[in-house]
């Protein structure tokens, strides 16, 4: 009978109501717990059986309201040694490793905000794909000088435990990578911030004289199956099998290279990305995704002395 492992985490200390909630679904499926283990006041693992009757994707959905419900995060998955043996984890860069969403800020820059924003909420609402986002999007910020990108460093706000989060990953051997919808210079950046082994991201065209941008993206648009392709290539590269790798995300764009890797994880999501990804977050905090992994507040305190 397979084995999974339940993962409470909640961004205060786990109260009595959050874990009872847990335990009272537990017992309406029918789901057998045959061990607990606190990994710190925030976050607790239960070890479980499901009946033959359950499938593992009608747990996932039954636990998603009351997640909402009860405030508290329920981590699903196997319970098996890919869980904390996992070699690579991927990550979105706008509002998951920095919380910002660069174009957003560069539109401010140029002072054309309400225009890009409209065609955001069109490729929110399908009227249009990311290609054509992005490319509209960029044709607006034709003119803009080359140096936004060094102006904005100093304004990107990293992720709190992002830092921290890297730190220990990289100390167990992981190698890391940020695949990202945004722009190439700050994802090259964020990567030598952060200690990353690869930056993926699109290219704003300069102009001849490099000093302006010219409105034009350049090259492989990185959009959601490009993420995709990115994971398994740099899985390749490095001989990781896809079940030894982690993907983390906060948009639709990142639905494909979360449910690509072996794992997936929304942070801070739109609902309907953390109904659908394997896995949600919602702490303000990237370094929790260590208890998803397995990891005991004792065992991160060491890895970051």
């Amino acid at each position: 009978m397979a084995r999974y492992v339940c993962t409470l985490l909640s961004e205060t200390a786990l109260s009595a109501a959050q874990k009872e909630s847990w335990l009272a679904l537990a017992k309406s499926l029918s789901i057998t717990i045959t061990s607990t283990r606190a990994l710190s006041d925030r976050a607790e693992d239960y070890t479980i059986t499901l009946p033959p009757t359950l499938e593992f994707s009608e747990l996932k959905a039954a636990a998603n309201p009351i997640c909402l419900e009860n405030h508290v995060d329920i981590c699903l998955q196997p319970d098996n040694k890919y869980r904390k043996g996992k070699r690579l984890v991927v990550f979105d860069m706008d509002s998951t490793l920095i919380r910002q969403e660069v174009i957003d800020m560069i539109a401010a820059y140029a002072d054309v905000e309400d225009q890009v924003s409209a065609i955001t909420s069109l490729a929110m609402n399908g009227k249009i794909d990311f290609n054509e986002s992005l490319r509209r999007r960029a044709s607006l910020l034709e003119g803009v000088p080359s140096t936004v990108f060094e102006s904005l460093k100093s304004k990107i706000e990293i992720t709190p435990g992002a830092k921290e989060l890297c730190k220990i990953l990289k100390r167990e051997g992981y190698t890391l990578a940020v695949l990202s919808g945004g722009f190439i210079p700050l994802a090259n950046w964020l990567k030598g911030q952060l200690d990353l082994d690869y930056a993926f991201a699109n290219t704003l065209e300069i102009s001849e004289d490099g000093s302006a941008l010219t409105g034009k993206v350049l090259g492989d648009i990185v959009n959601a199956e490009r993420k995709a392709h990115l994971l398994r290539q740099i899985a390749e590269e490095k001989s990781i099998e896809l079940h030894e790798s982690l993907a983390v995300g906060d948009g639709a764009n990142d639905l494909v290279m979360m449910k690509t890797a072996g794992y997936g994880i929304a942070f801070n999501a739109k609902p309907i990305v953390q109904e659908k990804a394997p896995a949600r977050l919602n702490t303000p905090s990237l370094q929790d995704i260590l208890y998803i992994l397995g990891y005991t507040l004792e065992e991160q305190t060491a890895l970051l002395r």
